[in-house]
């Protein structure tokens, strides 16, 4: 069995982080532990692997996803990007191999699961830690960061233009004549730019209609207290007059206001319009309410997720590189004129 990094730091007692940088001439290492790492890796025979311009076949490219319960609704709206990796990499004979994590997992744990299978790329969706990618980069192993707009200064990344598509969604109600709109917020621990960001976008297009936004009509959505949304919509929405529409982080936290709303005796659309980013649910199904939506094309992200990795692993590009798709309106009857 080929000797592995992991076993290199085992044996010179550091962390595989430890040994990377000092194969990798990197980060402040002191000469005595450089020497034990080295010694280390002639001792077990290993060697770092030469980045390749020429793949060849049946290389590794992994793509990382969380398996935590609260990212368990996502699933079905990463699937086409994962699906469009896949074919796309397959054309030049690079291999797929799913990563699925948890939020807590150490940058140890999933550096030894990227090294068993050899990855030469990682692929990262929604999933964003630093330290973790510092490490692969340094060890030669290139990643893109997509749908996490949190890394796009440090990583090569392929965002969602959040901002664009809250402005543009917020835009829709206004022309539809709303002229107070509440604003329905989730605060995702690994993803603090995508409430920022939408929040930012929505705010700008009703500045630019000279409308004032309260604090008071900013609601906090907890998936653990549901009970505590419902109260807290009541008071906004009880009000005389009350808001005409609702903006919502996305549109699985937009279901769950619709269903509260209408169980405080609220009709949409007639008396609250509603709309969100995402296309998270699956609306071919009948159980799933419809909700007008600022779309994102997952596929297209795939696509150019994939293509952004095959230049990275043939050309060599110095310069980070950010690409942002932008956000498309489909109407679903969950807005209505006024």
């Amino acid at each position: 069995m080929k000797p592995k990094l992991k076993d290199v730091a085992k044996i010179a007692g550091v962390s595989m982080t430890t040994a990377s940088l000092v194969f990798s001439n990197q980060g402040r290492i002191s000469e005595e532990t450089r020497v034990k790492v080295l010694n280390a890796a002639e001792f077990i025979g290993y060697s770092k692997k030469k980045k390749q311009s020429n793949m060849g076949a049946d290389a590794n490219i992994g793509i990382m996803y969380s398996v935590d319960p609260e990212w368990a609704f996502i699933l079905l709206f990463i699937r086409p990007i994962i699906a469009e990796i896949e074919r796309e990499l397959k054309k030049i004979n690079l291999n797929t191999v799913l990563i699925p994590f948890h939020y807590n997992s150490s940058d140890e744990i999933i550096a030894e699961k990227l090294e068993d299978i050899e990855c030469k790329g990682v692929i990262s969706i929604h999933y964003g830690k630093a330290s973790l990618f510092s490490f692969l980069e340094n060890s030669g192993i290139p990643v893109i960061v997509v749908m996490n707009n949190n890394f796009q200064n440090k990583f090569y990344s392929v965002c969602v233009d959040d901002f664009q598509g809250a402005y543009e969604g917020s835009l829709h109600l206004l022309e539809l004549g709303h002229k107070r709109i509440a604003f329905l917020d989730y605060h995702r621990q690994d993803l603090p730019m995508l409430s920022t960001d939408r929040f930012i976008g929505f705010k700008k297009a009703l500045d630019e209609k000279g409308i004032d936004f309260p604090e008071s009509d900013k609601i906090y959505y907890n998936p653990k207290d549901s009970d505590q949304c419902k109260k807290d919509l009541a008071i906004v929405f009880n009000c005389k007059p009350h808001p005409t529409a609702l903006f919502c982080l996305d549109d699985d936290i937009a279901a769950r206001a619709m269903q509260l709303l209408k169980e405080l005796g609220l009709n949409i659309p007639n008396d609250v319009s509603i709309i969100a980013p995402g296309d998270v649910l699956d609306y071919s199904m009948p159980y799933i309410p419809q909700i007008t939506t600022m779309h994102i094309d997952t596929t297209y992200m795939g696509r150019i997720s994939a293509q952004m990795m095959i230049n990275r692993l043939t050309h060599y590009p110095e310069e980070v590189h950010v690409l942002k798709v932008k956000q498309q309106l489909v109407k679903r009857g969950s807005c209505k004129k006024i």
